[in-house]
């Protein structure tokens, strides 16, 4: 089976590292040759070779929405999950208008263009969260406003053909994540909750947690077979101080937020979603041992103790292999202990180690 990866990130490398275990080929399509994936895929095709790309694939998958629109076109009948996913997903706004319209619990939000994004603003009431319509991962495009000066921030990044989603500010008690799988025969299973804790927008680290929180399960459920999706769904929830769950986003491809499956399930989430796009039985998705997760942003490996981190006991390094540049993700520490409660402490031990200052 040759699956070709839309995409030659972090995310696309660590399926092609699990998917080798099961004697799987993979090629890459992607501008940079020197991509994690790019460098280690069976092939690579830059877009411009996309037909060829597809005349080698039995099956194609992406780990990244942000994909040139005529490759989208030619790839539209092998790939899975399905695109018109996609394309939901790359619209912040078509994304909480579909929540909006499945009546599924998201924070209060409006759309406004760049002209009257200060009247809407203004309208909407502060706080809020200004967040622009396309291209938004890892912080990019997203603004807190407290004060009426704080719009010209956010429209002196953007053009004025642009669109925007302004979200009510959500007091939360904690952020979690729920990653769910779905095969071809509507078979699903779910991954535990973890507790995610972002800095600027990116998320610094996460951890396994064992919480019943059947309201926020059922949403990924019921989200899995509206879309009659194939593949991963991750679901970002804020958890309220009233008890409330809210969907923030979700993504339908591995998730950062379940780097720690590599180690801490019986089944990563590069590997269930593999079996899931080629036709093959679920892996158990249960916790083996309670586990987290760290990323490394921002740094090269001379920045870092490797010797001081992999001391640890149960801390192993993923390192991605990319050109360092400011809160970038290079790698990240994957963590296992006897309890939830170890866990933390050995995530706190690691960023430690690693941060001496604010992530840069």
């Amino acid at each position: 089976m040759r699956v070709g990866l839309l995409g030659g990130g972090q995310l696309g490398w660590m399926t092609i590292l699990e998917g080798r275990k099961m004697g799987f080929e993979f090629l890459v399509l992607d501008p940079d040759p020197g991509a994690p994936a790019s460098k280690i895929a069976d092939a690579w095709f830059p877009p411009n070779k996309v037909e060829d790309f597809i005349r080698h694939s039995d099956v194609i998958t992406y780990e990244f929405e942000h994909i040139e629109e005529d490759v989208l076109q030619k790839v539209y009948d092998l790939t899975t999950p399905s695109l018109n996913i996609l394309e939901l997903k790359r619209s912040r706004i078509r994304e909480k208008e579909f929540y909006r319209k499945g009546s599924y619990p998201t924070p209060e939000f409006t759309v406004a263009s760049w002209k009257d994004l200060k009247q809407k603003v203004r309208e909407f009431g502060l706080p809020c969260v200004v967040k622009a319509e396309r291209l938004g991962y890892d912080g990019k495009g997203q603004y807190r406003l407290y004060y009426p000066e704080d719009v010209e921030k956010a429209l002196n990044n953007h053009a004025q053909d642009e669109k925007f989603l302004v979200e009510r500010l959500i007091d939360f008690n904690f952020e979690f994540s729920i990653i769910g799988v779905r095969d071809r025969r509507g078979n699903k299973r779910l991954y535990p909750i973890t507790l995610n804790h972002h800095e600027n927008g990116i998320l610094l680290y996460n951890f396994t947690r064992s919480y019943e929180l059947k309201d926020a399960e059922h949403i990924v459920l019921s989200l899995m077979e509206e879309l009659d999706l194939v593949g991963l769904l991750a679901v970002e929830f804020f958890y309220t101080w009233d008890g409330r769950v809210l969907i923030n986003e979700f993504a339908p491809r591995p998730h950062n937020t379940g780097h720690y499956s590599l180690d801490g399930c019986y089944t990563s989430q590069f590997e269930n979603l593999l079996r899931a796009i080629c036709g093959l039985p679920l892996g158990s998705t249960k916790l083996k041992t309670p586990s987290g997760m760290v990323n490394l942003l921002g740094l090269s490996l001379e920045d870092i103790d490797i010797a001081s981190i992999l001391s640890v006991e149960g801390a192993k390094l993923y390192w991605y292999g990319k050109e360092k540049k400011p809160r970038r993700k290079m790698g990240h520490i994957n963590v296992v202990a006897s309890t939830e409660q170890e866990v933390e402490e050995k995530i706190e031990k690691i960023i430690n180690l690693i941060y001496s200052h604010e992530p840069s």
